[in-house]
């Protein structure tokens, strides 16, 4: 392991840290490179380094901040904050980090590794002017749309390519996320599209916070992520009733075990969230939310009840060729309980269009397992 990369992570770290820093990060670094840039990333959660880290020899990728979740969102505002503080709108969508790595941006997802696609696609969300002025901030970004590589497209899928919200700016080497107040003022004077929020608040304002969750609601958001304007407050996030009809085609997942069930999870979100916002029983829509429930796990045993795989196919369009070879590797290095294909890639637009898909050949046998009559114990 090069010295550089224990050299920066003392920077990074606070000095109790140092002490005992070289062998764990002798065992919870893993060597990662594309397209001539070498990083390290940190597999697990370490003391003091969180997973998705990054270590680069121009400095440290913060990993994301670790946000817990609430059911009741005013009272976890008097519990854990006394500084004024913003609420956003939770978008769909996969997290990516975008860092400035040797002049150019480079794109890492949540667990720290590169990310060919948004690597490729940095310069259509985040113009080069911002990161020629604020070289060593990093752009949280939450991408979404038809054409995304790593999930099936959620309720905001209509859009035909992809788009990306800002979330978040981290600054290479420092822990904290930068003060929410100073991020808005940023995305607005480059052109970063950011998420709908409200805010400054304070604990007090609980009318005006009860108003804004019932407006999100009532659009459509699946939730609101609780934002501080001082860097040393952590976030908190809380699912709106909505969630449980537009998030639940998302609940499947298919290269996860079949037994792992966030059904029960999702349904007392919503409870707590309807009591909180004043949806009674009776209002819900209750044909939908059963459809959201049901319709994703019932396509999926008939197709293997008719003999089917479990098979999702994905398209997406890339400005360089070379970025949809380390697409496809990354993804197969990065996937677990399924297959990834290469079915095409031709020149479309001025770069190129690749076509993929996932074959989830552990979730089928487990389907087929069940439907051949196998007993289980409860």
């Amino acid at each position: 392991m090069e010295s550089w990369v224990l050299e920066r992570l003392q920077e990074f770290v606070g000095r109790n840290d140092r002490v005992a820093l070289e062998p764990r990060v002798q065992q919870g670094l893993t060597f990662q490179s594309m397209a001539g840039q070498s990083s390290y990333r940190v597999t697990g959660n370490l003391p003091s380094l969180g997973r998705g880290l990054v270590v680069t020899e121009e400095g440290v990728v913060p990993d994301y901040a670790r946000v817990r979740r609430v059911f009741h969102l005013t009272n976890a505002i008097t519990k854990y904050y006394y500084s004024p503080f913003y609420l956003e709108a939770q978008v769909p969508g996969y997290h990516a980090r975008v860092a400035w790595l040797g002049g150019r941006p480079v794109g890492f997802t949540r667990d720290g590794r590169y990310c060919a696609f948004t690597t490729d696609r940095a310069p259509d969300f985040i113009p080069l002017s911002f990161f020629e002025q604020n070289p060593r901030l990093v752009v949280c970004l939450t991408i979404e749309g038809r054409g995304i590589p790593y999930a099936k497209p959620s309720y905001r899928g209509e859009v035909e390519d992809v788009v990306a919200w800002g979330t978040d700016l981290l600054e290479q080497g420092v822990r904290e996320p930068l003060e929410a107040a100073r991020r808005y003022e940023l995305f607005v004077q480059h052109g970063i599209r950011g998420t709908d929020y409200a805010g400054p608040f304070e604990a007090a304002d609980r009318d005006a916070i009860l108003a804004w969750m019932k407006e999100q609601e009532a659009s459509g958001a699946g939730g609101i992520v609780l934002k501080p304007s001082e860097r040393h407050h952590r976030p908190l996030k809380y699912a709106l009733p909505s969630a449980l009809r537009h998030a639940a085609p998302a609940w499947l997942a298919l290269d996860q075990k079949i037994d792992e069930d966030p059904c029960l999870g999702r349904l007392l979100q919503a409870a707590c969230a309807a009591t909180e916002v004043g949806v009674p029983p009776g209002g819900w829509d209750w044909e939908a939310i059963g459809r959201a429930l049901l319709d994703e796990i019932a396509e999926a045993v008939r197709t293997v009840g008719e003999g089917g795989t479990l098979i999702r196919q994905h398209s997406v369009w890339l400005h360089a060729r070379e970025a949809a070879a380390a697409l496809i590797e990354q993804l197969q290095d990065g996937t677990t309980g399924a297959a990834i294909r290469e079915l095409e890639l031709v020149e479309e637009k001025g770069g190129w269009r690749l076509r993929f898909e996932r074959r989830f050949d552990e979730a089928t046998a487990a389907l087929q397992r069940r439907l051949s009559g196998a007993s289980y114990r409860d």
